[in-house]
């Protein structure tokens, strides 16, 4: 079993006529590797007290151009709800908000005192055009570590693309980072975290570039469906598997390839010959009726309670509002929330999957801009077997210096005990 770890005391930021709402139990964090993988081993039962605890982790610009780096915890199950914690302020050393992307997860015990709430890493570019990676720890001690040092080899931050995952089952997260390879591919490097350090990039893939580099967006999850028109299934094993979605004729198209152990994405070895794209399944597709690859963005969790991921679309709407849809068969989608009047915009909104109640579905969360204000309201929209509930404010960020477009957010998926 895992050793367990309390939620540490750290700063907290209160907003102005905002309380948290009260949660009916709590749970406890989980130090140590990522529990969930626990469920999928057959007849394993030690998971059945493990729930998510996910935290929403936030950089923030400053004034200086370094930036903050805060947790939300999204679980109403833990102490702490929907309060914005500072974890760390780097406006020393060159920390620059604009040159760097920060990224939250459970990476690993960076330190000593990790108490398994949000780890960040951060991919920063050097004067060089070149990468340093630093980390920065949850727990107590969040001095940055260099990880890693990429400012040679052919690495460019310019043409860099870093996303979150565990893409090889071992419960810590992995960093996968899309390079810009020449002029018609990009390689797919996997960095591997092992709970207490990183190792050096491995090359998993090379991607044909068919709408250009930033032509095309890219999730890290688990899949567990159908290719279209086939019988049979890429299985859920809890690794973290490339997903791909790509322009499509009056629509979209979201390819697919499964992580393993043998080292790559796909079928073959990255650096085989005539690697390209034809390694990916297509998952599903979406056309007509005005289905749109540049109105429309991506998210993946489950949304329905089976425990398979689920595809869903965020589609910008002809008023400026949003449509969610749920992509349950192989063409088709189902509508899931409707949020084109109220006030909400495409536009000006951000979303993010997350299950904040532990009964096995993942919620919306949306972190909205406010007309006439620049900070913002982080809304949660519980789910259901059939769609999203009404949004609810967890956090009101309109003062105290928050500011929407200063500000970027990523889930890291974290876990505790009952």
């Amino acid at each position: 079993m895992w050793p367990r770890g309390l939620v540490a005391a750290v700063a907290v930021a209160t907003v102005a006529s905002w309380s948290p709402a009260a949660a009916s139990d709590s749970a406890d964090r989980l130090t140590g590797e990522d529990p969930a993988h626990a469920a999928a081993q057959a007849g394993d039962t030690s998971a059945s007290a493990i729930v998510p605890l996910p935290d929403l982790g936030i950089a923030h610009r400053l004034p200086s151009g370094g930036m903050n780096l805060w947790r939300i915890p999204l679980s109403e199950l833990e102490t702490g709800y929907g309060r914005p914690q500072l974890v760390k302020t780097l406006n020393f050393g060159g920390f620059s908000y604009d040159r760097s992307v920060t990224l939250a997860g459970d990476f690993g015990d960076i330190t000593p005192s990790d108490d398994g709430t949000t780890d960040f890493v951060v991919w920063h570019a050097q004067p060089n055009g070149g990468v340093l990676l630093w980390a920065v720890g949850g727990g107590s001690d969040t001095t940055p570590r260099l990880l890693m040092d990429l400012r040679t080899g052919g690495w460019s931050w310019a043409d860099s693309r870093p996303m979150v995952g565990d893409v090889n089952g071992d419960g810590w997260d992995d960093l996968v980072v899309r390079h810009r390879y020449g002029t018609t591919h990009s390689n797919v490097w996997v960095i591997h975290s092992d709970g207490s350090t990183f190792g050096p990039p491995e090359l998993w893939y090379r991607e044909l570039l068919t709408h250009g580099f930033d032509g095309t967006r890219h999730l890290m999850a688990d899949i567990g469906m159908s290719p279209l028109g086939t019988s049979w299934s890429i299985s859920a094993d809890g690794w973290a598997d490339w997903w791909a979605i790509r322009p499509y004729p009056d629509g979209i198209m979201v390819d697919g390839m499964r992580s393993g152990a043998h080292g790559w994405f796909g079928i073959s070895n990255p650096t085989a010959e005539g690697r390209t794209t034809a390694s990916e399944a297509q998952l599903r597709s979406a056309t007509g009726d005005g289905w749109s690859y540049t109105a429309s963005r991506q998210l993946v969790g489950d949304v329905t309670g089976d425990g398979l991921n689920d595809l869903v679309s965020v589609h910008r709407q002809g008023n400026g509002g949003l449509l969610l849809w749920v992509h349950l068969g192989e063409t088709s989608a189902s509508p899931w929330q409707d949020l084109r009047t109220g006030g909400w915009s495409y536009a000006g909104s951000r979303q993010h999957l997350a299950d904040t109640n532990g009964d096995g579905m993942a919620d919306l969360i949306s972190v909205h801009s406010q007309t006439g204000n620049p900070g913002m309201l982080i809304w949660r929209s519980l789910g259901s077997a059939t769609g999203f509930e009404a949004p609810e404010v967890i956090a009101d960020l309109k003062t105290g210096g928050w500011s929407y477009s200063a500000s970027r957010e990523s889930v890291a998926d974290l876990y505790g005990e009952m």
